[in-house]
């Protein structure tokens, strides 16, 4: 009972904290975007947005893997999606600078699409995979400039049950052609912190691995297949299902 009571306290203050800090670190975002290109000073209060949420859904990240990153090199970095959880946690830790790439729907959400905006998001039409691509490679010249990276969710969406979904193209098709290598991140537990449709969630502990960055410089749209099995074999090789979010166990067999 006593833990329910505590569950409940703690949405209610996510909620109101959510209510005040959104429009607090928004309006600067926004206008600063209106002087200046979308940048390092969004990114900066995106990423301390996302720590004053993790301080208040109580959800605590640790990342391994941080030698496989070599500094001012652009990735499209490829997590798999687990929730919401997981998106805290890897704004929060992840040191590089990076760009969204999301649905075009996302955009139009008052404040936190705004917000998204800001940051120089890329917005891709999801349901028509040619037009996606075409996109990014559009945005990639002045979005990928300086050392900035690009974030896709291969999967596309969030996990209904916690394990990896199929891949969609659109990461590899734009790696392949760019030459920019693949940084696969696989995370643990935050799935079981908050799933998918669920509005409720609790404390825990989200663990984050960066894998060995593939290479794809040279790569041509014949071995395109070979770079998504690569990517989802290493990001399955580190992926733990059962992994318990609540206690302070170590993942088995973890791969730095």
């Amino acid at each position: 009972m006593r833990s329910a009571k505590k569950s409940i306290l703690r949405i209610i203050v996510t909620v109101i904290g959510l209510v005040i800090i959104t429009p607090v670190m928004t309006i600067p975002m926004l206008v600063s975007s209106l002087f200046i290109k979308p940048g390092k000073f969004a990114f900066l209060m995106m990423r301390t947005w996302n720590r004053a949420v993790a301080k208040m859904m109580g959800i605590r990240y640790s990342l391994s893997g941080l030698n496989n990153l070599v500094p001012k090199t652009s990735y499209i970095i490829t997590p798999n999606h687990q929730g919401v959880a997981d998106i805290v946690s890897i704004v929060s830790s992840l040191p590089l600078y990076f760009r969204w790439v999301v649905k075009r729907e996302l955009l139009k959400v008052p404040v936190w699409g705004w917000a998204l905006w800001a940051t120089g998001a890329i917005a891709i039409d999801r349901s028509n995979s040619a037009t996606a691509i075409e996109k990014l490679n559009k945005e990639k010249d002045t979005k990928l400039k300086d050392g900035w990276s690009m974030l896709i969710y291969p999967e596309g969406t969030r996990t209904p049950d916690g394990f990896l979904k199929e891949f969609k193209k659109g990461a590899f098709m734009m790696a392949i052609q760019t030459g920019i290598p693949i940084l696969p991140i696989v995370c643990n537990g935050a799935f079981k912190i908050m799933p998918k449709k669920m509005l409720a969630f609790r404390p825990g502990l989200v663990k984050l691995t960066i894998c060995p960055p593939i290479p794809t410089l040279g790569l041509s749209e014949k071995d395109l297949p070979e770079l998504m099995e690569k990517t989802r074999q290493a990001i399955l090789s580190r992926l733990r299902p059962d992994y318990d979010p609540f206690t302070n166990q170590e993942l088995c067999s973890e791969h730095a």
